[in-house]
C-alpha cells in the first residue's frame, strides 16, 4: 500500500510539474511558428542589455578609474546621439528589409560591448557607449517593422506580449548574472562578462537568421522620408505616451531610492518589488494583451492605465510618513497596481503604434514611436530624482497627476488618430466598390 501510494504522488508530482511547465512556456513562446526565432532572440539580447547595463557604470568607474561625473555625461551624450537612430534606420527596414537590418544591429551591439573591454581612456569610453546607444535605440524600431512585417494584423499584439514577458525575464537573468562580477569586484570577472554580455548579441542575431526572410515594403520608396513627422495625430500620441512612458523610470530609479532612502522599509524589499513586477507581467502580459489587443479596446487600456499608475504614486507618497509593517504593506500594493498599469499601457501603445501607422511606412513610425520612448528614457531619470524625490509627497502627487492626465489625454488622441485612419482608407474602399461589376 506504501509503495502504490507513494507512486500515484510520484505520478500526481509529475503531472503537476508537466502542467507548470506548459503554463511556462504558453507565457513565453509565440503561437506563431515565424515568431519563436525572434523570441529567442529578444530573450539573449535582452539577457545581454541587463549585464551590459548593470555592469557598465561601475566597470568604468571602479575599474578603468572614470569619475562619476565623467560616466555620467558620456551616458547622456551616447543618449542623445541614440535617439538619432529610430527614424532614419526604421525608414531603412522599409526600403531593405527589417530581418537583415536587425542582424546587423545586433552584430554592433556585440561589438560596442567588446570596445567597452578595450576603451582606456573617456574618449573611447563615450564611442563605444554612443555606438551601443545608436545600436540599441535602432534594434527598438527595427524590431518592431520586423514584428509588423512578419507578423500578421491580428496576432501582432499577442507576439509583442510574449515578447514582453521574455524580455522581463531575460533582463533579470542578465541582471542576476552581473552580481557575480559585483560581488567579486575584480577585472577579469567584469570583462569576463562583458564577453559573455557581447556573446548574447551575436547569439541573438544567429537566432534572427532562422526568422523567415522580410521583403522590403512595396511603395517603400514613394513615401516621404518625413511622413511620420508629418502625420500630427500620430505625433501627439508618440509625445502624450512619452509622458506616460515615464513609469519605467520611477519603477527603475524612484521606487529604489524612494524606499531606501525616503522610508523605513528594508531595503531588500526594492528586491521583492523588482520580483513582483516580473512575475506579475510574466503571468498577465500575454492574456491582456489577447483580449484587450485590438485599437478599439487602446483608449481604455491607456486611460485605467494613468489611473492604476496615478493610484501607484499616491500609495508610494503614502508610505513615506508610516512606519513599519504598514509601510511595506502599502509599498506592495504600490508595486501591484504599478504592474497591471504597466502591463495595460503596454498593450494600447502597441496598438496604437502599428495599427495607427500606413502598411507602408511601418519603419518610419515604429522609428518615431521608439525615438519618443528614447527621449522618456532619457529625461526620465532627471525627472524622477529632481522633481518627485525630493518633494516627498507633493511630488508623487504631482507625478500621478500626470500620470492620470496622460492615460486620459493619450486615449483621447487614439480614437482622433483612429477616426483619421479610418478617413483615409475609405475613398480606397469607395473606389474598389465602384469597380465591381
Amino acid at each position: 500500500m506504501t509503495n502504490s501510494a507513494t507512486s500515484i504522488n510520484d505520478s500526481q508530482e509529475t503531472v503537476e510539474s508537466k502542467s507548470r511547465g506548459k503554463a511556462l512556456s504558453r507565457s513565453l513562446l509565440p503561437p506563431t511558428q515565424q515568431a519563436r526565432p525572434l523570441a529567442l532572440s529578444t530573450a539573449l539580447h535582452t539577457m545581454g542589455t541587463g549585464l551590459v547595463v548593470t555592469l557598465s557604470s561601475i566597470y568604468f568607474t571602479r575599474i578603468i578609474g572614470l569619475s562619476v561625473s565623467q560616466v555620467g555625461a558620456g551616458l547622456a551624450v551616447a543618449a542623445l546621439i541614440g535617439l538619432t537612430a529610430g527614424i532614419p534606420l526604421g525608414r531603412l527596414s522599409d526600403r531593405l528589409g527589417s530581418r537583415g537590418l536587425l542582424i546587423a544591429l545586433l552584430a554592433c551591439q556585440a561589438a560596442a560591448v567588446l570596445l567597452y573591454t578595450q576603451a582606456e581612456s573617456y574618449s573611447a569610453f563615450v564611442v563605444a557607449a554612443s555606438l551601443l546607444a545608436f545600436a540599441i535605440q535602432g534594434d527598438s524600431a527595427v524590431r518592431m517593422t520586423l514584428i509588423a512585417n512578419l507578423i500578421p494584423a491580428n496576432e501582432r499584439i499577442v507576439t509583442r506580449a510574449y515578447l514582453r514577458s521574455v524580455t522581463n525575464l531575460g533582463f533579470a537573468v542578465g541582471t542576476a548574472l552581473a552580481s557575480i562580477a559585483l560581488a567579486s569586484d575584480r577585472q577579469a570577472t567584469y570583462e569576463t562578462l562583458l564577453f559573455v554580455g557581447s556573446g548574447c548579441f551575436l547569439c541573438g542575431a544567429v537566432a534572427v537568421m532562422r526568422v523567415p526572410p522580410v521583403p522590403p515594403m512595396a511603395g517603400a520608396n514613394k513615401v516621404s522620408r518625413w511622413a511620420a513627422l508629418a502625420d500630427r495625430s500620430y505625433v501627439t500620441v508618440v509625445l502624450i505616451n512619452s509622458v506616460l512612458q515615464l513609469h519605467y523610470a520611477i519603477l527603475e530609479v524612484g521606487i529604489p531610492l524612494w524606499v531606501s532612502e525616503y522610508t523605513d522599509a528594508p531595503r531588500g524589499l526594492v528586491a521583492v518589488l523588482f520580483l513582483l513586477n516580473t512575475l506579475v507581467i510574466l503571468v498577465l502580459q500575454v492574456p491582456v494583451g489577447r483580449r484587450f489587443g485590438p485599437l478599439r479596446h487602446a483608449g481604455r487600456c491607456v486611460s485605467l492605465a494613468g489611473v492604476l499608475l496615478a493610484s501607484a504614486c499616491l500609495l508610494l507618497g503614502l508610505s513615506g510618513p508610516v512606519t513599519g509593517w504598514l509601510t511595506i504593506g502599502i509599498l506592495l500594493m504600490a508595486g501591484t497596481a504599478h504592474a497591471l498599469g504597466e502591463i495595460l499601457h503596454a498593450t494600447g501603445s502597441w496598438a496604437a503604434s502599428f495599427e495607427l501607422a500606413p502598411e507602408d511606412a511601418q519603419g518610419q513610425y515604429q522609428g518615431l514611436f521608439a525615438t519618443g520612448v528614447g527621449l522618456s528614457q532619457v529625461l526620465g531619470p532627471f525627472l524622477v530624482t529632481v522633481l518627485i524625490l525630493p518633494n516627498g509627497v507633493t511630488g508623487w502627487v504631482i507625478a500621478a497627476a500626470f500620470l492620470l492626465g496622460a492615460g486620459f489625454l493619450m486615449a483621447a488622441a487614439i480614437r482622433r488618430g483612429a477616426i483619421r485612419m479610418t478617413a483615409a482608407t475609405a475613398p480606397a474602399s469607395v473606389g474598389l466598390a465602384a469597380d465591381r461589376p
